[in-house]
């Protein structure tokens, strides 16, 4: 490399740049096309169902077939432990039966995300946001009563 002190220019005379360059760029168009190729699309969906309801999205299927367990600590009482709920829900694709999932969600956590992409051949989240109405020590909450908000999010390669 030489340096011209006059209008302080780098001007190169080893070849191995004119080398270098095709290559690099012949590389950096394959990384490119490569990586547009491997790009997935994620679609979500949110949803509210309540006990013995589906959400239906792309021929599958969410039922929230029951609450196993409430043990979440009531609202108006302090607890040493906060408990937790475990809720089980149906997986369909189409008419056909899955199979079933059994979701744990503890009380002072604000959502839970798990894949159920073990029934699916797609990559298939489901968050579960929140399941109300929360224990209070003045009602008892009714099955019919109970309400479980979630998302899903499906990745679909392209």
């Amino acid at each position: 490399m030489q340096v011209d002190p006059g209008n302080m220019k780098l001007t190169y005379t080893n070849s191995v740049f004119h080398f270098l360059k095709p290559a690099l760029l012949v590389l950096s168009l394959f990384l490119f096309a490569f990586s547009v190729s491997a790009q997935d699309e994620a679609e979500t969906y949110f949803a509210e169902t309540k006990v013995g309801e589906s959400f239906n999205f792309n021929e599958k299927t969410i039922r929230f077939k029951e609450v196993l367990v409430d043990s979440r600590c009531p609202s108006d009482v302090t607890c040493v432990r906060a408990g937790e709920a475990k809720i089980l829900v149906e997986i369909f694709k189409g008419e056909k039966f899955l199979g079933k999932e059994i979701i744990t969600l503890g009380a002072n956590v604000n959502s839970f995300k798990t894949s159920l992409a073990k029934f699916f051949k797609e990559e298939l989240d489901i968050e579960f946001l929140s399941l109300s109405p929360y224990p209070k020590t003045s009602r008892k909450i009714k099955a019919s009563d109970y309400q479980l908000q979630f998302k899903v999010t499906e990745t679909v390669k392209r």
